[in-house]
């Protein structure tokens, strides 16, 4: 294995390894023991909730997607733009959220972002046209939520230091819990009161989960790059984000991400449509199925990859080959959801996907942390957004017009080709060695 590039060094520009002394933690972590290892597993469980909202609520669009387009009189285009925006907005806050995850409490800024996003939530089912939707889908709401992942994960990782791998598996099965209840709940609220009751309920129960965060919600101890000594200079506000834009391992990273994020955007915003249409399953059912199978076998898999990952560190191996043979291992299934001629197929297809998938994104957020000082864990994940969100962004709206005025089918069993690229370019990350002191 190689030595610590350069790139690495960056991440810690004073010295190779984390000096005590030279910063002064403004918040101290509870001090017993016992209190500390409770905490550290309560704070899982309340991020756990926020990430189910966050992700159940993305899912609620698709869900619904059917009925509010004959509602607005919205082509599949512009249905598909509404995504493509979010995603952009999601890109461009990412830096700041990024900054200031790294320079204020990360705790407030988690339930208070979930409180604004749950109330733009709810107020997305006040649309009456494109323009509404626009504003309180692709703009409020994606505002807030771009600020959960860079900040919750640094959060959790600052929480945990040996189990960290594991904390973050389990984080991360919410993203499969959520649009699995969502899925279902959503689709049948949709069916029985209408498409807007959809979005007022989960709205709701965001913002009375927010309220219950603001009380129990602890500090995570870690002192921020802009909370200095008097003697200190302080930092400029992007220098986290700078320092970590310039760094390969993140760009790769960041890269790989956009490959697969381009393929869940894309086919999740048209799935429950596509399966309704080609299979002919009522929007409950069609919404229910996509999200069942797929996010199952990510939780299974999720979980199995933390583990497997931390085991794989241990003895030196790169956490990116993990990585890169199960990307590989996904491709095909890819491919099958476009391709396959029966429902039971297709199922089986979403079932494999969802545990190659699964370790993926399982690994994800720790394989970054293994190559970025913890000072700068909140900016890392915003590069990573940053780059991925862009990339990824105009994939709702390009398979919305392909659907307009071509076979969407075939379009998604050439994303397939999306998972290569990605497994190539993180088997090419392997060479990067992670921080020791991490």
């Amino acid at each position: 294995m190689r030595p610590i590039t350069d790139e690495n060094a960056i991440a810690n520009p004073r010295s190779g390894h984390r000096d005590s002394t030279s910063e002064t933690s403004l918040i101290e972590p509870p001090k017993s023991n016992f209190k500390r290892r409770f905490a550290k597993w309560e704070m899982v469980g309340w991020l756990f909730a926020a990430y189910f909202l966050h992700q159940a609520d993305k899912q609620v669009y698709s869900v619904v997607l059917k009925p509010m387009q004959a509602d607005l009189h919205l082509s599949s285009f512009h249905a598909g733009l509404v995504v493509t925006i979010f995603s952009l907005v999601v890109a461009c806050m990412s830096p700041i959220a990024g900054a200031i995850g790294d320079r204020w409490q990360r705790h407030r800024i988690i339930y208070m972002t979930l409180l604004i996003w749950s109330l733009a939530t709810a107020a997305t089912g006040l649309a009456s046209g494109m323009l509404v939707l626009v504003v309180a889908r692709s703009l409020i709401t994606a505002g807030a939520e771009s600020f959960y992942p860079p900040v919750s994960h640094a959060y959790l990782a600052n929480w945990h230091d040996r189990t960290r791998a594991v904390a973050i598996s389990i984080h991360q099965v919410a993203q499969y819990a959520g649009p699995i209840a969502s899925g279902f709940v959503a689709a049948e609220i949709a069916e029985r009161y209408g498409w807007r009751y959809s979005f007022w309920s989960f709205g709701i129960i965001g913002a009375l989960i927010a309220l219950c965060m603001a009380w129990r919600l602890q500090p995570d101890g870690e002192s921020r790059p802009g909370n200095r000594s008097p003697g200190e200079t302080r930092e400029p506000l992007f220098a986290g984000f700078v320092v970590c834009m310039r760094m390969k391992p993140v760009q790769q990273i960041g890269l790989a991400f956009a490959c697969v994020l381009f393929v869940s955007i894309g086919y999740g915003t048209w799935a429950p449509s596509l399966f309704a249409e080609r299979f002919g399953l009522s929007l409950t059912q069609a919404g229910f199925q996509t999200s069942l199978w797929i996010s199952v076998s990510a939780m299974f898999g999720a979980v199995v990859g933390g583990y497997l990952s931390d085991f794989l560190a241990s003895r030196g191996h790169s956490r990116f080959l993990l990585q890169s043979a199960v990307l590989m291992a996904a491709s095909p299934f890819v491919w099958l959801l476009g391709s396959a001629g029966s429902l039971n197929l297709a199922l089986l297809a979403l079932a494999c996907l969802g545990v190659f998938k699964g370790v993926y994104e399982g690994t994800l957020a720790v394989s970054l942390y293994d190559h970025v000082d913890a000072r700068y864990r909140s900016s890392a994940a915003a590069v990573v957004l940053l780059l991925s969100n862009l990339l990824a962004a105009p994939s709702s709206a390009i398979l919305g017009f392909i659907k307009d005025h071509w076979d969407i089918n075939t379009a998604i069993s050439w994303l397939a080709i999306l998972f290569v690229i990605a497994s190539i370019v993180l088997f090419r990350a392997r060479r990067y060695r992670a921080l020791g002191n991490n």
